[in-house]
């Protein structure tokens, strides 16, 4: 196998990034490797943004011009690192009608982590939403790739809302609950293949 190794010092964080045959990168950072598309991440402009305001702006374009079904900006904020985004429960779902709104952190080292997203209250009652706003998605843990664009990540959290067919509380809610939303410094425990 022929690969060209890529050095990319980004902020203080190295990564080292394979090329292989087939177009597909392998990303190592963090001791954690990710795989993606070479042309998917650059056809989209968004794997190879040289700055975190321009990958913002950018990811705000997106989001505008095309916003997954029953989703819509509200605000974002001066500096671009907060975004409100109302979320409406799809027709023929246990949520249908249900507005929610879902607020979105970036932090310093995004994209290299996943942005910070919790519901504000009140927050749907789902077996993967903590009644604090915390949700236990691994899109946005351990299965988050840094060339997925904030639609994607509210796509798949849209998906799983509609895929809900009763509503109920993660088992360990009481235990995570106490905790500020958004705060979470302990990984999260996957209680099904769904989140």
């Amino acid at each position: 196998m022929h690969c060209l190794a890529l050095v990319i010092s980004l902020i203080p964080i190295v990564t080292t990034v394979d090329v292989q045959k087939n177009n597909s990168l392998k990303k190592t950072y963090f001791g954690r490797r990710l795989r993606f598309n070479v042309h998917k991440t650059l056809s989209l402009g968004i794997g190879r943004t040289p700055n975190f305001k321009e990958r913002l702006i950018r990811e705000e374009e997106l989001f505008r011009s095309n916003p997954p079904q029953n989703c819509e900006l509200i605000t974002t904020s001066r500096n671009l690192r907060i975004w409100l985004v109302r979320i409406t429960g799809l027709e023929g779902t246990i949520y249908e009608g249900e507005p929610y709104t879902l607020k979105i952190i970036f932090p310093n080292d995004y994209p290299l982590k996943p942005p910070i997203m919790y519901f504000l209250k009140p927050t749907p009652t789902h077996e993967h939403v903590y009644s604090n706003g915390d949700i236990c998605l691994s899109a946005l843990g351990t299965d988050y790739a840094p060339n997925a664009s904030v639609s994607s990540l509210i796509l798949s959290l849209v998906s799983m809302l509609s895929s809900a067919k009763e509503k109920r509380r993660p088992p360990d809610d009481q235990l995570h609950a106490q905790m500020p939303p958004g705060e979470s410094d302990a990984s999260y425990v996957y209680h099904d293949d769904k989140c």
